[in-house]
């Protein structure tokens, strides 16, 4: 339990420290979004119900902060309040399918997966408004500012993990599989 109070504090700081947070400007104005990279390096450390608590709290605090109601012609908001719940909840569960392999000591494939998770949520962001406006915009500057903010982000998730190992480690929480499994050498009997 004192793990994931410290992971939700962790979120909380990362909430604040967002704001302060420059967009890169060689790099078409992405920016590292340190919330979702928070919310899933947290999401492949915890049990799949409170990722789901985590997902709820974050994404309504990422709404909370940054929704803009913006109406297109009809009068109705291009984007729901409530749609970043969603897609943390979407992409969380898919990270909950590598945190075996995150628990074994292997962090390649979770790191790829959370670039690959932002990446995916800030098309299904933009899919969305195309949709609700009628007219896909798919210009070469939005694509590379997604891909370069998905890059960016990708790239803080290995500190990211290592702050929650060293959290783990801090309170008594296990997250890896140690002394679970028993390798075997040829000549062994099962």
């Amino acid at each position: 339990m004192l793990y994931f109070l410290t992971v939700l504090a962790t979120l909380v700081l990362s909430l604040l420290t967002q704001e302060f947070i420059p967009p890169v400007k060689w790099a078409y104005l992405a920016r590292i979004l340190i919330v979702h990279v928070t919310f899933y390096c947290a999401a492949v450390t915890v049990p799949y119900p409170l990722m789901l608590v985590m997902a709820f709290a974050t994404g309504f605090a990422w709404d909370a902060l940054h929704h803009v109601p913006v109406e297109n012609s009809s009068g109705n908001p291009e984007l729901a309040f409530g749609l970043t719940i969603l897609i943390f909840l979407v992409f969380g569960s898919l990270i909950q399918g590598v945190r075996p392999l995150f628990r074994r000591g292997r962090w390649e494939l979770p790191v790829i997966l959370i670039g690959f998770c932002i990446f995916g949520g800030l098309c299904l962001e933009h899919l969305l408004i195309s949709f609700h406006r009628g007219s896909l915009e798919l210009s070469g500057k939005l694509w590379f500012k997604q891909l370069f903010t998905s890059l960016f982000s990708m790239l803080a998730a290995p500190i990211m993990l290592l702050w929650y190992t060293l959290l783990a480690k801090w309170t008594g929480y296990r997250i890896r599989l140690e002394g679970i499994t028993r390798r075997y050498r040829y000549g062994d009997a099962y």
